[in-house]
């Protein structure tokens, strides 16, 4: 009776339990929260001036203004999508994906144009991808020195009279655009492991302003066509926990270009010079026809390796070793496109020139990189950071014998010589030690030897030795001050005069990569918040660097950069805010270069006078550019009801000044020879044949706003408005005399397409309906 009991009871509170169970509501849906915006209306722009200069990196064309951005967020997966500029040169497109963490997905299309100008022209015709053709019957008039005719304009008369070239130019816009394309893919397998994989595709299209010069005396420009495509992916996983992680990777790059060379026509000949000349180089007569290589398709793969391990005392170590290899295997271009030179008659006498030693680069470069860091914090007073990178760039291309080539098309020689190899091997070791005495305050002392072994240059090994110090005040509610000091010293080793006497060069030159140079640089920014409402800024940086070491005489000797900055930004109440900044750069340089033939040992003339030793050819020039920044800002976020309104102002100008001296300039400026032996260096009849530069002097101005009324909880409406202004000098620049705007594409010395640095005026403003939801 008694189990039967119990028996029943455990039955009955089952049954119960079981209703209760089949009674009890079923759980909520997860929570799910959708958001977005829908801004889009009308854009118009007005532009005087140099409207491709106003739209550089955008497209203004009046039509629809869209802005649209949507995100979903619920307990299993958060989806968010943007897209701008439907339609326009410069859209996006980006959508992501995240699982819980578990997955997370990116994929996003995006165009940014690149317009160089509307008001280009050009007398080449495009009859191919880079494949430019001049008229033959004007060309033939300029070979032949016809009276009236001027082709290439080589004196101040001449500018008098139009080129032939500019009655045959056509308007050409030269604008290029970047298309990316991608996505990036985490997937985690477990709590420990996760993958990467990443993808973009980047293709080039359009036209880019580029010279192509047959000679020193006659310049051109074209419109060189781009059509090519990068793609990166990679590949990577990596393992972590509490204790470290470990994470391998594989990174592919190939570049392909469907442009493989630029073939162009010459304003000056139609025809082949024949006999040869041997100064085709200075006088234009060389070939009809020649040709520059366009950037070769190439690819570069990388594995990689890389490491983390925290260890006991605050103490981690971590490594990556990188193991890549660059190849590039094109096609290479004939030797010369001059049919002269490329007949069996020149092969007699240049055997060399008959085929090229190999028909493709074969170019191949190997490289290794390691890095190892080590960071310890012992205790609250002394931290040491230590870290040595290791860099090995190996060139693995076959030497390519160029003992006998073509002088610009015009000279075939013997002068030339085998290619180099070019290795690089870097070792950097870089030593800090930070120590915490004073609250709120650390003083770091750091140390960093760097140095570079290259082949094929002037001095074969070159190392820096850099001492640092840095003092930090940080976490002080109202003061926060910055202070950087640092030092280096570059000594060379191994110099070559050989090696620049192959170039061509004087040997007292010295490149500013490689000369022995001393640096002092210098950083202060000192921060104050004496309210929450109110900080200020100020912050100085300065540098200065001076090349010396045995018998530097020519190139750059010194540059000093300063650079001062001072903002102030105040909230004084919620959904107000405003600001300005003011700053100001100055850049200065000294080189100096010599004016000289080569050197005639042994065969100068009976004088005995060289120009290549003569001190009174030395002439140096100063740079001194000067760039004053300000800017202000209002933000009423709510401040007056349903209503946000931003205001901005920019302003930037700059002088960039050039100042030459020295004795060559003043044998130019009295057309006055200083040493016995040389001959005056202006025509006859010229007091002087000097022009100093002008400088080259910009202003920028940029007023923005943009008002966003809600007349709903959900529905608004947007105005908003920019104004630029750009005024430039820049004698680089040729307009057509009394037509300032106007390009004039010839000039002393060059046939070009008008390019150059232009004023403009542009508005844009836009007009929009605001949905949120």
């Amino acid at each position: 009776m008694r189990n039967r009991l119990m028996i029943a009871t455990a039955l009955l509170l089952a049954s119960t339990g079981l209703a209760m169970a089949q009674e009890q509501p079923a759980a909520p849906a997860a929570a799910s929260t959708t958001t977005g915006t829908i801004d889009f209306g009308f854009r118009a722009s007005s532009t005087n001036g140099d409207r491709a200069r106003y739209e550089r990196y955008r497209d203004l064309r009046d039509g629809a203004f869209s802005r649209i951005s949507f995100g979903k967020d619920t307990d299993a997966y958060t989806l968010t999508a943007e897209v701008d500029n439907i339609g326009y040169r410069d859209q996006r497109y980006q959508v992501s994906y995240n699982n819980s963490g578990r997955v997370r997905f990116t994929a996003f299309w995006d165009s940014i144009p690149l317009n160089y100008g509307y008001n280009t022209s050009t007398p080449w015709v495009e009859q191919s991808p880079g494949v430019f053709t001049l008229d033959p019957a004007a060309r033939l008039l300029v070979q032949n020195n016809t009276p009236g005719v001027i082709g290439i304009p080589a004196t101040a008369a001449q500018l008098l009279t139009p080129s032939i070239y500019r009655g045959l130019a056509k308007s050409f816009d030269i604008q290029a655009r970047r298309d990316t394309a991608g996505f990036n893919l985490w997937y985690a397998a477990t709590k420990d492991l996760n993958f990467n994989l990443e993808f973009n595709s980047t293709r080039k299209t359009g036209h880019e302003v580029k010279g192509a010069s047959f000679a020193f005396s006659v310049a051109d420009q074209l419109p060189v066509p781009l059509d090519n495509r990068t793609n990166d992916l990679t590949a990577a996983a990596e393992w972590m926990n509490q204790q470290g992680m470990i994470r391998v990777a594989w990174d592919g790059s190939w570049f392909n270009n469907n442009i493989h060379e630029i073939l162009f026509d010459n304003p000056v000949r139609t025809t082949d010079t024949f006999p040869i000349n041997s100064s085709g180089y200075s006088n234009g007569q060389g070939a009809a026809q020649s040709r520059m290589a366009a950037p070769p398709s190439n690819n570069l793969n990388t594995i990689s390796a890389m490491g983390l391990y925290k260890m006991p005392g605050h103490s981690n170590v971590n490594a990556q070793l990188s193991l890549t290899t660059m190849k590039q295997n094109d096609a290479l271009i004939p030797w010369t496109s001059n049919q002269v030179i490329a007949s069996p008659a020149v092969y007699k006498d240049f055997p060399g020139l008959a085929q090229l030693p190999r028909n493709s680069a074969e170019a191949e470069v190997k490289g290794v990189n390691a890095l190892l860091n080590y960071t310890t914090r012992p205790n609250r007073y002394f931290g040491l950071n230590m870290r040595y990178r290791y860099n090995d760039h190996r060139n693995r291309t076959p030497i390519f014998d160029a003992t006998e080539y073509v002088r610009l098309d015009a000279v075939p020689e013997e002068t030339g010589g085998e290619t180099e190899q070019f290795n690089i091997k870097q070792n950097t070791l870089d030593l800090n030690a930070t120590f915490n005495l004073i609250s709120y305050t650390a003083l770091r002392v750091g140390y960093t030897l760097d140095d570079i072994k290259r082949a094929g240059r002037a001095f074969s090994d070159s190392t820096d030795y850099t001492f640092r110090t840095t003092l930090d005040t940080v976490g002080n509610q109202y003061v926060m001050v910055r202070v950087i000091y640092e030092n280096t010293q570059r000594i060379g080793t191994g110099f070559s005069e050989q090696s620049l006497e192959d170039g061509g060069f004087q040997p007292g030159l010295r490149t500013y990569d490689e000369a022995d140079r001393t640096r002092d640089r210098g950083w202060l920014v000192f921060s104050v918040t004496p309210t929450p409402m109110v900080d200020f800024t100020v912050s100085l940086a300065a540098g200065k660097d001076t090349f010396h070491g045995p018998g530097h005489e020519f190139g750059l000797l010194d540059n000093n950069n300063t650079v001062v900055n001072a903002g102030l930004n105040v909230n004084p109440m919620d959904g107000v805010r405003f600001g300005a900044n003011y700053g100001r750069d100055q850049y200065t340089s000294n080189q100096t270069s010599r004016n000289a033939n080569p050197d005639c040992r042994p065969n100068c003339p009976a004088s005995g006078y060289n120009s290549w030793f003569d001190p009174n050819r030395t002439w140096s020039l100063n740079g001194d550019e000067r760039v004053n920044n300000v800017a202000v800002y209002l933000d009423l976020v709510e401040a007056i009801e349903k209503t946000d309104i931003r205001i901005s102002y920019d302003f930037s100008d700059s002088n960039n000044s050039y100042i030459h001296s020295g004795p060559r300039i003043q044998e130019l400026a009295t057309n006055t020879a200083l040493t016995p032996g040389d001959t005056s260096p202006c025509a006859a009849g010229l007091s002087s044949c000097f022009e100093a530069l002008p400088p080259i002097t910009n202003t920028w101005k940029r007023f923005a706003i943009d008002l966003k009324y809600m007349f709903a909880a959900k529905v608004g409406v947007g105005l908003g408005y920019w104004y630029e202004k750009f005024d430039v000098s820049d004698y680089a620049t040729i307009d057509m005399p009394g037509q300032p705007g106007t390009p004039r594409i010839d000039y002393l010395g060059v046939i070009g397409t008008g390019y150059g640095n232009r004023p403009y005026k542009g508005s844009t403003a836009s007009l929009r309906l605001l949905y949120q939801f």
